[in-house]
């Protein structure tokens, strides 16, 4: 296990140079400048919304599999869940056509939502280390991604849950649930770890995928569902995630036939592109383990579209050994190693089915108005600090930490009413004690459970 150094108080200690607590007077005035920038933004009009008009669904009968999600008929033309609250013009139209077009409310509150539990500065901190400090590119990828959570409804299916998040689906279409909830039990995607450099892993079993079973929808809603649960535990100091590509006993059958490649290839791209786009600066390491001849195929296509930075972050794996040059064994799950008497936590049996959250949170609840008061509080310190334009060195950076360690207690206090419960509360990975206290437990020696509510 590579040394980390976990926090016991906050100070300046270890901090990685451009990130939050180890910034440079320039570096200062960029991350101030992004702040004006989307504290204006915020308050902007923005224009009525026009929501989606579809045709109604086809009543014709569907010969295949359970809810008809396993034949080999089209997709459908549109999405029934994703996009269906907002105004496609706000994604149809360019950026800089489609942002002056959304309410400011939305984008403050989408804003939030993505922070979650993170240090607010950070969170733009990821942006501008993406784009390489050029302030007008990092505003124009976070106003994106902005539009984009918008879009896919993020803030809800955090809010949700994973049982809130598979009513919600079948009441926007037939079986679209029962779809999303075969996915998870299949444990395609499933969270767990640490890795060696304590990071939270993401484990992606292949061989339990074909693409016929299911939607692009779902597998869109899958991965979005799994990045933002494991934001949970991509904190400081392990601020990035690590993921496994387990490809044992892939085949093409995996995929689909070599003729429909690009279409199933959108799975790949949206993954990418979550991961490029709308999540920079998240992932540590990827591992693909034990990939078969056929993955050559896949791989060719995948390459030219990877970010030079995310290629980097990629290693290839043949068999358990290599694998745990990066994964302690015990962190690994039972498909990976075989060995049932030694089970990841993902592999233990939920004793209770996780509890539906809120599709809109309750704005009386007095742990969400406690979380706003704090936002509007902390935005307005922000605000003020912006003006500032003196460099304050140490102090100031101490300041900011403590002011993002205020906000990420009480946004942890309000956790269980604004995260809907998912399999990895039940089974205690992610854990909300009864003094409010966030509980990482890995059920590993390495790492045990640790309280990492004041990490910042």
């Amino acid at each position: 296990m590579v040394s980390v150094v976990f926090p016991t108080e906050l100070n300046l200690e270890n901090r990685k140079k451009a990130h939050a607590g180890a910034l440079t007077a320039e570096q200062v005035d960029m991350l101030k400048s992004m702040w004006l920038r989307f504290l204006a933004l915020f308050q902007q009009p923005g224009q009525e919304i026009q929501l989606p008009q579809h045709k109604a669904e086809s009543t014709a009968p569907k010969k295949g599999k359970l809810f008809g999600f396993g034949t080999k008929k089209e997709d459908p033309v549109h999405d029934y869940f994703l996009g269906a609250t907002t105004d496609p013009r706000w994604t149809n139209l360019p950026l800089d056509k489609a942002l002056p077009m959304i309410p400011g409310n939305l984008l403050r509150e989408a804003f939030w939502g993505m922070v979650a539990t993170d240090n607010p500065d950070s969170t733009l901190l990821r942006f501008l280390r993406a784009r390489k400090w050029d302030i007008d590119a990092a505003y124009n990828m976070l106003a994106n991604t902005l539009r984009w959570r918008l879009e896919m409804r993020i803030n809800e299916i955090v809010s949700l849950g994973e049982t809130g998040l598979i009513e919600e689906l079948e009441k926007a279409k037939k079986g679209l649930g029962m779809s999303f909830k075969q996915q998870l039990d299949k444990k395609m995607v499933t969270l767990g770890g640490p890795d060696r450099k304590a990071r939270g892993i993401c484990f992606v079993n292949v061989q339990v995928h074909h693409k016929e079973d299911q939607p692009l929808e779902v597998m869109k809603l899958l991965t979005i569902y799994i990045m933002e649960t494991s934001r949970v535990i991509c904190d400081y100091p392990m601020d990035t995630v690590c993921i496994v590509f387990n490809l044992e006993n892939f085949t093409m059958a995996n995929m689909v036939s070599i003729s429909k490649i690009p279409k199933d290839f959108e799975v790949v791209k949206f993954l990418v592109g979550c991961f490029q786009a709308y999540y920079p600066e998240t992932l540590g390491l990827a591992c693909v383990h034990k990939a078969p001849w056929v993955f050559s195929t896949i791989w060719n296509l995948i390459t030219p579209i990877l970010d030079p930075v995310v290629a980097s972050k990629i290693v290839f794996t043949k068999n358990l050994d290599e694998l745990e040059k990066y994964v302690v064994s015990e962190s690994l799950p039972i498909i990976i190693t075989g060995d049932k008497s030694r089970p990841a936590m993902d592999d233990l049996k939920a004793e209770t089915v996780p509890k539906a959250g809120y599709r809109l949170l309750p704005a009386d609840e007095p742990r969400i108005k406690n979380y706003w008061d704090t936002v509007v509080d902390y935005e307005t310190k922000t605000e003020n600090w912006c003006k500032t334009r003196e460099f304050g060195g140490d102090e100031d950076a101490l300041d900011r930490l403590r002011l993002g360690q205020h906000y990420r207690v009480t946004r942890v206090k309000a956790e269980k009413i604004m995260r809907g419960e998912t399999a990895y509360h039940v089974k205690g990975l992610i854990r909300i004690d009864k003094n409010d206290r966030l509980i990482i437990n890995y059920n590993t020696n390495t790492w045990g459970q640790k309280d990492i509510t004041d990490w910042v």
